[in-house]
């Protein structure tokens, strides 16, 4: 059985990218800062969406970072910074256990 992760907070952080080459670049510094273990890059991950002229999909590149809790505020901030969308979706997932 894996190990619990207590007191580290693990977290894995979820971020759409328009492209392959950005979430390279944007994973690349993230790891060269420290900020994040590992990145996974997901290709053409299909986001769907709802606005006023209905139900809308595009093919993104989702960056999937496993971090801790105490670097999410730099990793927010790099990204907005960074990113080539004015306000990315950041989406935070705690980690529960780590079966590595």
């Amino acid at each position: 059985m894996g190990k619990q992760l207590n007191g580290v907070d693990p977290i894995f952080v979820n971020i759409p990218c328009p492209s392959r080459d950005e979430a390279i670049k944007l994973c690349g510094e993230l790891l060269k800062k420290e900020l994040c273990g590992t990145a996974k890059i997901h290709d053409h991950v299909h986001l769907m969406y709802t606005d006023p002229d209905g139900v809308r999909g595009e093919d993104v590149v989702l960056i999937t970072l496993k971090t801790v809790k105490k670097n999410l505020t730099d990793i927010h901030e790099f990204i907005l910074k960074n990113h080539s969308w004015g306000t990315p979706c950041i989406e935070v997932v705690p980690i529960i256990a780590d079966m590595c």
